[in-house]
């Protein structure tokens, strides 16, 4: 807590001679980053309480087998689907997701192209204006040689607001942290940069979330893919790689 309190103090006094300053660093460090906006927004710490509820409504799918645990359903579909369209497989995906008999609470996940893979097709749960960046409140469908073979799921359920609405570092203030605490390797490109719930803790019974910026860096040389987060009210890094 100590450590936020500093970090928020601190977000406002960058000088414009300070971020010109850092920005000249980053592009120095051959870290490429596309378009960032400097506009702030405004979120909330959200609390959802642990239930087994998708575990209680399982019961309701049918031609599908499914397990259940930690909070987490895992369904096989009897007869895989095919996907009309490899290279968009959401097209056959936003069907699928609003049956009711193979998938549970479809209406309440959209579609994330940033996390999605060739093998895994990610649908992310929206809170508000916002999607959730954890596993908890995400679809994963899984994908073999063009089609859906089944997926898991996570739901978070009776969201509620915990505390009054607050301000949120813009975009460029994110990537300004994130590379100020090292945490930006060299010769690497910033993929994208999203605002996102994502998990904090758990305490009570319920796990509680708050507005993060996620980046997806890249490695140049390697090719690999990191996935930092900056808590969005503190700009405070947040160590938890998800």
């Amino acid at each position: 807590m100590q450590k936020d309190d500093w970090v928020e103090s601190t977000v406002n006094t960058f000088s414009s001679n300070t971020t010109d300053s850092i920005m000249k660093s980053i592009k120095n460090d051959q870290i490429t980053y596309g378009n960032l906006s400097v506009k702030k927004s405004s979120g909330y710490y959200l609390a959802s309480p642990i239930k087994d509820n998708l575990r209680n409504e399982a019961t309701r799918l049918r031609d599908v087998l499914w397990t259940y645990d930690n909070q987490r359903l895992t369904v096989s579909f009897d007869n895989s689907v095919k996907l009309k369209n490899p290279k968009e497989p959401q097209t056959t995906l936003n069907s699928l997701i609003k049956d009711k008999a193979k998938v549970l609470h479809g209406e309440d996940y959209v579609y994330s192209k940033a996390l999605s893979t060739k093998s895994m097709v990610i649908y992310t749960q929206k809170i508000g204006k916002l999607p959730v960046y954890s596993p908890n409140g995400q679809i994963r469908f899984n994908l073999r040689n063009g089609y859906i073979t089944g997926y898991s799921q996570s739901y978070l359920l009776n969201v509620q607001v915990l505390k009054e609405k607050k301000p949120v570092i813009s975009q460029k203030r994110a990537l300004i942290w994130l590379y100020q605490y090292n945490k930006l390797v060299n010769n690497s490109t910033v993929k994208w940069v999203h605002l996102a719930y994502t998990r904090l803790l758990t305490v009570n019974g319920s796990v509680i979330y708050i507005p993060t910026w996620v980046l997806a860096v890249e490695s140049n040389s390697s090719g690999s893919v990191q996935y930092r987060r900056i808590n969005a009210f503190t700009g405070a890094f947040m160590e938890q790689n998800q």
